[in-house]
This record gives structure tokens, sequence and C-alpha cells, in this order.
């Protein structure tokens, strides 16, 4: 099974330590990535404001908490790159909170996705075309979660999940829509989460490692047994006490 249906990724490192620590963390844990990348990674180290023009992307990831709320930390710079000064800065809120209401009662749980497309008000507003915010709760309101072991596996692989969903849906007609065809996220839990940028990349790459093998061989993960979830689980197990 092929892999165009899974998006390129810009990876938005506002600190040094954690480009660092992703470019470290490739070919430790995904050591064919340079010959054979499934997957388009491109690191930018900028605010998001100071994104280029010409890095457009359609979807922006929200890594912080289960209610929705975007008014802390990157979740702040999306509400005021996204829906100021023209629109009121919890527009892009009020939008998440009802899809997560309608699919969660209001409440995401910790290392779930949920694509939410920006209201129509806010189409054509921004520079980069962004049109959707994947609300991907990293914990369930700003607290350190260290203890959650694999948190940040969990929220890329629902990211890669819903995303690549949608577009194999467009592509095949059962969905009515634009492909997402780039996405924009941060290093997740890195921030309150007190989550090492170690831990962080290492769990991004191996996510995003498995995603792929998943799409590439159905065979396998459609009928997977304990000998093979306990070689995969050995692996992330790795991650879980990589400190600073």
């Amino acid at each position: 099974m092929p892999v165009q249906d899974i998006p390129e990724i810009l990876l938005l490192c506002m600190e040094d330590k954690h480009s660092t620590a992703f470019k470290e963390a490739l070919p430790k844990f995904w050591p064919s990535f340079r010959s054979d990348s499934k997957i388009t990674i491109t690191t930018l180290n900028e605010r998001l404001a100071a994104v280029p023009r010409s890095l457009s992307y359609q979807l922006v990831v929200s890594p912080a908490n289960s209610y929705g709320r975007l008014d802390g930390a990157f979740d702040d710079a999306i509400s005021r790159a996204f829906c100021l000064p023209d629109h009121p800065y919890d527009t892009l809120t009020d939008a998440a909170q009802q899809v997560l209401y309608d699919k969660y009662r209001g409440f995401a749980p910790p290392g779930t996705c949920t694509l939410v497309p920006f209201p129509s008000e806010l189409h054509g507003k921004n520079p980069w075309g962004c049109k959707w915010v994947a609300i991907c709760p990293t914990m369930r309101t700003p607290q350190n979660v260290t203890w959650d072991r694999e948190i940040v596996y969990e929220c890329v692989w629902s990211l890669l999940c819903e995303v690549e969903r949608w577009n194999q849906n467009v592509r095949e007609g059962k969905t009515h829509g634009e492909r997402i065809n780039r996405i924009l996220m941060t290093p997740m839990a890195t921030g309150c989460g007190q989550v090492s940028p170690k831990k962080w990349a290492a769990q991004l790459v191996l996510a995003m490692k498995y995603f792929v093998d998943a799409v590439e061989k159905p065979q396998r993960w459609s009928k997977l047994d304990w000998g093979n979830v306990y070689d995969d689980i050995e692996e992330i197990k790795q991650t879980w006490n990589l400190g600073w």
C-alpha cells in the first residue's frame, strides 16, 4: 500500500535544542530514513508568525489540552496568528470546542487527534493557506506529563491516522474537500509538559517509522501476534527514560 496520503511535515523548532534532538534521533531510531525516506520533513527554526509565506501548509497542530482551549503557549500563538486582528481571539477555540463536544462531549482524551476545519470567516485570512487545526492533547490541563511515558508517540500516531484517512477518503471520492498535503507541528509536550527534547524526538521518529511500516505492510499490521507487538514495544521502551 502506497504512502501517498501521508502529509509532508514542517517541524517548527523555535529552540536549537529541539532541532538538534530531532537530527540526532532520526539516524538512531530510523536508520533507513536517509536512503529510503517515505515522509518529507522540514525543520524550521522560526516563530509561527515568522514562517515564510512560501512555505504553505493546510493544517496546524495544537499539542496542548483536552478541552480545545487555544489560549496558552503555542496555542496562544495559533489564536493570534489565525484569528487576530480581524476576528475575536476565541474564534478557533469556539470552533474546536464545538467539534470536541460533538465527538467527545467536550473532553478529548490525551493521545487522541481531532481535525477541526477553520470556520468560514477565517478562510483566506492567513498567508500560508492554513484551513485546519488538529487538536492533539498531550495533557488534560497544563501540567507536567513526564509520568505519561508514551504520550508523544500516541499523539503523533493519532495525528497521522486522522490526516492519512482524510486524504485517502478525498482521493477515493468518499469525502468532499481538499487534501491536507502539508502540516505544521511543534515539539509536543516539551513546554509545561516537561518532556525532554530527546524523548520527544525519539518518540516522534518512532511513531513516523512504525506508521509508514503499517501503511506499507497491511498484511502484518492487520494481523499482529504478540511476538510482533512485543518486538515493537521494546524499541519504544528505550525512550521512556530519555532525559535532558
